[in-house]
């Protein structure tokens, strides 16, 4: 199975030393070297989950996401895998022997051949992708309780219920229906992102040569999602986009660097990073509780069931963590009262029912690379502003020549700032999309209330759908004020290499510590 994002971060042990020249191994430099190795992709070899992407003939260090190995095809194909379908002689990784014992089965199903799920009290020991499949394999029974059931479309109605699928809600056409671009940012709120690129995203130079709002066609301005990590965000900043109407979400307070921290994390622990996120977001961004409303996981590692209990029981409305192949034509968001059909790309997905709550699926693209990825950042390096508007174009059209399911736009700052011809070409094309009189830009909360409730493309400026209202909420103050903390041990900072932290923000009182997990106030 292929596993579509390469993502971030994860904590890995290292086989043993390895010779490296400027922080970069020697194989990987030469192998990328268009007069020696001339490669697109070279695989490490004291490490299975890390790669380097040539780029410019110079490697670009890159980590396989969860569990997964990358897998190298040739010196110009492959991908991250599960480590019982990952090939790599490189890093001498070997694929584990299938361990499943199926007893109820008869034979060997090669879906079931690895062992993820112990049976609670029986002998046999499946894989994921076998529990809650609605088939029992354990002999107890164990692999389908608290499982979700299959979606009956009959009784599983909008707005409060949608069964995981690519039909258009609503029953209605593609062409009675505006295409939705869900454009998101994640990461910390920087000021200087804020006041460079943010600015040149959501405005353009006007006939003035001032900056001015990039409109949709109802003349609304157009609105993203802002999934925030705590460290290193100007919550003034935040204050200012939520003001404006987008959307403010989490990604979490410590965006902690192991996949296993999210992959194993209690529900405590899920509700110690996302939910006191809103906390100290509504404390010093003002933006209300009831508007914070969305979670993405760092990295794409979700928890399963606990991450989703804990979004029931904090009451949020949606997810968007879960990267899908499904492309074409592409899924619509659904909720989790029954049975995902979504293939689960990155263990474990949630299994149990969660009514009303809304899965936001990370529809994948296709690079020009002819490579999967599920943020754009991810996807093959272009060379040139021609090949990032082709790259953007390309995947935009299969949205919307098909089922018009939301295009989804995720950004984060680096794929700008490794080469100013991203911004030129990101301008360019949201620009061409606001030409067209059925292409609304907006964020994840708005696009849920259509999918919700849709009206047709010729109703929504005579309704408030993508509406522009937002007088309930508080505009920046004139002067924010700086908390500033100092010695400050958190990673990337530690106890031998301590750092500071500095917090803009229009609240009253500083908090008296810098706040972090299970200390959302910042309380002494």
């Amino acid at each position: 199975m292929r596993i579509l994002a390469v993502l971030a971060l994860v904590g890995l042990a290292v086989a043993g030393p390895v010779e490296k020249r400027l922080g970069v191994p020697l194989e990987a430099e030469d192998g990328c070297n268009p007069a020696i190795g001339n490669a697109t992709y070279v695989a490490d070899a004291g490490n299975c989950q890390v790669f380097y992407i040539c780029d410019h003939g110079w490697p670009k260090i890159t980590f396989c996401p969860g569990n997964t190995v990358w897998s190298q095809v040739n010196k110009h194909e492959g991908q991250c895998e599960d480590a019982g379908d990952a090939i790599n002689d490189v890093c001498g990784h070997i694929r584990p022997p299938p361990e499943v014992i199926d007893s109820l089965a008869g034979t060997f199903d090669p879906a079931y051949s690895r062992c993820q799920f112990q049976c609670l009290n029986a002998p046999e020991c499946i894989s994921a992708v076998a529990k809650c499949d609605g088939v029992t394999h354990c002999s107890d029974g164990s692999d389908e309780v608290n499982c979700a059931g299959p979606c009956n479309p009959s009784t599983c109605r909008l707005p409060n219920c949608r069964c995981s699928g690519t039909d258009i809600p609503g029953d209605l056409l593609a062409n009675e229906i505006p295409q939705i671009v869900t454009l998101t940012w994640e990461s910390a709120v920087r000021l200087e992102d804020y006041n460079h690129l943010l600015q040149q995203i959501l405005k353009r130079i006007g006939p003035n040569r001032r900056r001015e709002a990039r409109t949709n066609p109802n003349g609304c301005p157009i609105t993203a999602t802002f999934f925030i990590e705590h460290q290193f965000t100007d919550y003034a900043a935040v204050q200012d986009l939520y003001f404006g109407g987008n959307e403010i979400a989490a990604l979490s307070i410590s965006k902690s660097l192991t996949s296993d921290y999210w992959k194993e994390a209690s529900t405590e622990l899920w509700a110690r990073e996302i939910a006191d996120q809103r906390i100290i977001t509504n404390f010093l961004g003002k933006v209300r509780n009831e508007d914070f409303v969305g979670m993405r996981a760092p990295y794409l590692q979700g928890g399963g069931n606990r991450q989703f209990d804990m979004l029931q029981s904090n009451g949020f409305l949606y997810d968007n963590s879960m990267p899908t192949p499904q492309m074409d034509p592409p899924l619509w968001p659904y909720t989790l009262d029954y049975r995902s059909t979504q293939e689960c790309v990155i263990l474990p997905c949630p299994t149990a029912s969660y009514p009303g709550l809304w899965e936001v699926p990370l529809v994948d693209w296709l690079d020009t690379n002819d490579t999967l990825c599920a943020e754009v950042d991810n996807c093959f390096f272009p060379l040139s502003k021609a090949e990032s508007l082709t790259l953007l174009r390309s995947n935009f059209a299969r949205h919307y020549n098909g089922n018009r399911a939301p295009f989804p736009l995720h950004l984060r700052a680096r794929w700008f700032y490794e080469a100013h011809y991203n911004i030129e070409a990101m301008e360019e094309f949201l620009d061409e999309l606001l030409s067209m009189n059925d292409v609304y830009i907006v964020s994840i909360d708005k696009a849920l209330q259509w999918i919700m409730n849709p009206t047709r493309l010729n109703d929504i400026t005579r309704s408030n759908q993508f509406s522009c209202d937002n007088s309930n909420r508080e505009p920046l103050c004139a002067q924010p004020i700086t908390c500033s903390y100092y010695n400050i041990t958190y990673a990337p900072n530690s106890i031998d290499h301590q750092g500071d932290r500095y917090i803009e923000t229009c609240a009253n009182t500083c908090p008296q510590r810098y706040p972090w997990v299970a200390n959302p106030e910042g309380r002494l």
